[in-house]
């Protein structure tokens, strides 16, 4: 028999791993995947697993963690689909949700709340979105959250296993993308607990914990040394560059940030309303004031992306977890009326939703066709199921707790049914996968790919190096060109053998000529 630890364990990877694997097939690759990708192709093309390349040049941006971890991938898989090398992200958003499960257990000696934390975290949209990509961010943040985690677990216990757990997850973190999660999550943490536990300041434990960070930023700087030592000034310039980017390009507003509710998901009315609500135990205040620190650490970075927004979310996750475990305790005649009143919101909400996804789904997957009638029956039957259990069996008792349960369920039913065709019909110019696959042909050759304009997408869909086009003419027998018209300026020398038909990632035409050079 499982004990109700492992039950809950079970329950939360069983959830987790519906929740990724209903959209890890669907997006199309973007920009930041598509570096990944390639560079973990290239590690394994040049059989180098120190030095990542990009498009055969030196990519130093990001540290080489995530990239390795897709080449291991890649090399035991012997595969290039990009829903099998999504699986790592998948993997590491399923440990984050049981880290925080286990830590919430040690912390609060509550197995309920713990549960409820979790499960309000692997039902979140924008963690369940950056849990089915593969790039860098997910590891950084993550791996920061669960350090945070570790590191408070050491000072309320003083366990060495928790010091060392933080220290390997803080490397983790400083090899995902450097600092990023260290500042965005780890450092406000501290902040949180020495401001409610200033006292704590002078204890010991403080002394090893501050030790362990100076162990962790030396070991994960020993990629970023051994780059700078073999490529000196060009490893400094990138790194500058890098730095420079994060104060002038994607500056957004200080504000840019607190519309982190909506991309909540289904928790919208729960994540404003505990953002006013001030806990009164004084270890509840830390979980409440990290979220209030992490959004101002965030906001004054210039650079701002909606993805750079994952800390708060995940800690989010325990914020209203501790609205969700008192309405779980409280009795429904005990609640303020305001509380009360959330409930009340948040079950229209419910409805609102899941009708709108009936309706959506009858529009495009019926009317229009989108998706087969089985599988819009399927959703469908679902949907009703969904509605018809939401409607019954309310008591005074158990009302809080279905609106909390169902709350999260009604996330992973919307994303499960309805993501295919939100992608397909607004996301990717109405259309969901490319139609005009890469001619087996070009894969199979060997001749170099030249191209005056590319994007780095199309490195990876057409599997090798893509070249830039300059003024020198290539000097090989048989090349490709890509681009929208013939290359007048290699046709002197070229003739066209044969023209390909090529989808860009962003769905437009192009051509891939074939070249032989004229003797």
């Amino acid at each position: 028999m499982f004990s109700t630890k492992r039950k809950d364990i079970f329950v939360l990877t069983v959830l987790s791993l519906f929740a990724l694997l209903s959209i890890i097939w669907i997006r199309e690759i973007d920009s930041s995947e598509a570096r990944n990708l390639i560079s973990a192709r290239e590690i394994l093309q040049n059989s180098n697993w120190w030095t990542p390349t990009l498009n055969g040049h030196f990519y130093f941006e990001n540290p080489p963690l995530p990239v390795w971890i897709t080449a291991f991938v890649m090399m035991i898989t012997r595969s290039h689909s990009e829903a099998i090398l999504r699986l790592p992200n998948m993997l590491c958003c399923i440990f984050t949700v049981l880290f925080l499960y286990r830590s919430m257990i040690k912390i609060k000696k509550d197995r309920l709340f713990a549960f409820l934390c979790s499960f309000v975290l692997l039902t979140t949209f924008m963690f369940i979105k950056l849990g089915a990509e593969n790039t860098w961010d997910i590891y950084t943040y993550s791996f920061a959250f669960c350090a945070s985690l570790a590191f408070y677990v050491y000072i309320k216990y003083g366990e060495r296993k928790n010091l060392y757990r933080m220290g390997i997850l803080l490397i983790l973190s400083f090899l995902s993308k450097g600092p990023v999660g260290f500042y965005s999550l780890f450092v406000p943490f501290l902040l949180a607990h020495y401001i409610i536990f200033p006292r704590e300041i002078f204890r010991k434990k403080i002394i090893f914990v501050f030790f362990t960070i100076i162990v962790a930023v030396g070991i994960s700087s020993i990629w970023g040394i051994s780059m700078y030592l073999n490529h000196g000034n060009y490893f400094l310039d990138v790194v500058k560059n890098e730095v420079l980017a994060w104060t002038t390009k994607h500056s957004r507003s200080f504000i840019f940030y607190t519309d982190f509710v909506v991309y909540m998901g289904s928790w919208l009315f729960f994540s404003i309303f505990v953002l006013f609500r001030i806990p009164k135990e004084r270890e509840n205040k830390i979980f409440y004031l990290w979220t209030i620190i992490v959004l101002i650490f965030i906001s004054l970075i210039e650079m701002k992306k909606k993805k750079y927004g994952l800390p708060l979310y995940l800690t989010s996750s325990i914020t209203i977890g501790q609205l969700c475990i008192y309405y779980f305790r409280k009795p429904y005649l005990e609640l303020k009326k305001r509380e009360k009143t959330l409930l009340i919101v948040q079950q229209c909400f419910l409805v609102f939703v899941v009708l709108g996804s009936l309706a959506f789904l009858t529009y495009f997957g019926y009317i229009k066709k989108e998706i087969t009638f089985g599988l819009f029956f399927l959703y469908a039957i679902l949907h009703l199921l969904f509605l018809f259990l939401f409607a019954v069996g309310y008591t005074e008792i158990n009302y809080a707790k279905r609106v909390i349960i169902f709350s999260g369920l009604t996330m992973l039913l919307v994303n499960f049914s309805s993501s295919w065709i939100l992608e397909s019909k607004f996301m990717q110019n109405n259309l969901l996968r490319f139609r005009i696959p890469v001619s087996q042909e070009v894969r199979e050759s060997s001749a170099p790919i030249y191209s005056q304009s590319f994007d780095i997408e199309d490195v990876w869909r057409l599997g090798r190096e893509i070249k830039m086009l300059n003024r020198n003419i290539p000097d090989e027998r048989l090349i490709f060109y890509l681009g929208k018209d013939e290359p007048k300026d290699l046709l002197k020398t070229y003739e066209i053998k044969k023209v390909y038909d090529y989808q860009k990632v962003t769905h437009k035409m192009e051509k891939l000529y074939l070249l032989e050079k004229i003797y």
